[in-house]
């Protein structure tokens, strides 16, 4: 794509947010990765809405068009959808990462795993690893990791949303990574250095993985007290 054709997919991409109500500010959110943070991309108000994703997909083929790409690999939920529509797009296969079960201690949910037969799928297969948004790279540095156990190659990354966090080549050696629109969030923190937390104010749970962070709060603290 040359240059006023990404500025004018970002443009479309940011009208499609707004207008979607995705973009949710002044609220206490916590992250998978465990960080807090002010607002969130509430993306799940996009998904209703398949026009959106099948136009919001099909721009970002056209970014991918010179790749090679045999199957496409999300993190469920959201990873997925993306996933699902992209690979459609591509005329590739798709296959999707889910959280393990069984997760370790300190953990909000397990580790991102190729389970259902996809691990065998993947080996050996050229791969893109796609998420909806990157934000701290946490789903999709994970599901990079069960694409490379299983053996097969990640040959890119791609993903609706950048929010500035997240380097590809530096964590994990992929060079290309595609995506339709950067915006800048604030930054995160981790939770004993919250000022939300110290303040006051209530988490959210309708957004990101609230719910889990306070269960896992209330379980720690009943076994101190036991």
């Amino acid at each position: 794509m040359i240059q006023n054709e990404i500025d004018e997919a970002a443009q479309e991409t940011l009208k499609i947010f707004r207008e979607s109500g995705a973009i949710v500010e002044n609220v206490h959110i916590v992250h998978i990765s465990g960080l807090h943070f002010p607002m969130t991309i509430n993306k799940d108000a996009i998904f209703p809405h398949l026009d959106r994703i099948q136009r919001l997909t099909h721009l970002l083929a056209k970014r991918l068009e010179n790749h090679s790409i045999e199957i496409v690999c999300g993190p469920a939920m959201g990873g997925l959808i993306v996933g699902e529509w992209l690979a459609h797009e591509l005329g590739a296969k798709c296959v999707f990462a889910e959280h393990d079960p069984n997760p370790q201690p300190g953990e909000i949910r397990g580790r991102f795993v190729l389970r259902r037969g996809y691990d065998q799928l993947v080996a050996n297969r050229k791969v893109l690893v796609v998420d909806d948004i990157v934000n701290t790279g946490h789903s999709i540095r994970q599901t990079i990791d069960a694409v490379r156990a299983a053996g097969g190659q990640v040959v890119a990354l791609a993903s609706l949303l950048f929010v500035g966090k997240y380097d590809a080549q530096e964590v994990h050696g992929v060079d290309d990574y595609f995506y339709l629109l950067q915006y800048d969030v604030p930054s995160g923190w981790p939770a004993e250095q919250c000022p939300l937390c110290r303040d006051g104010v209530p988490i959210d749970t309708r957004y990101g993985h609230g719910k889990e962070f306070l269960a896992s709060q209330k379980t720690s603290d009943d076994e101190g007290n036991a």
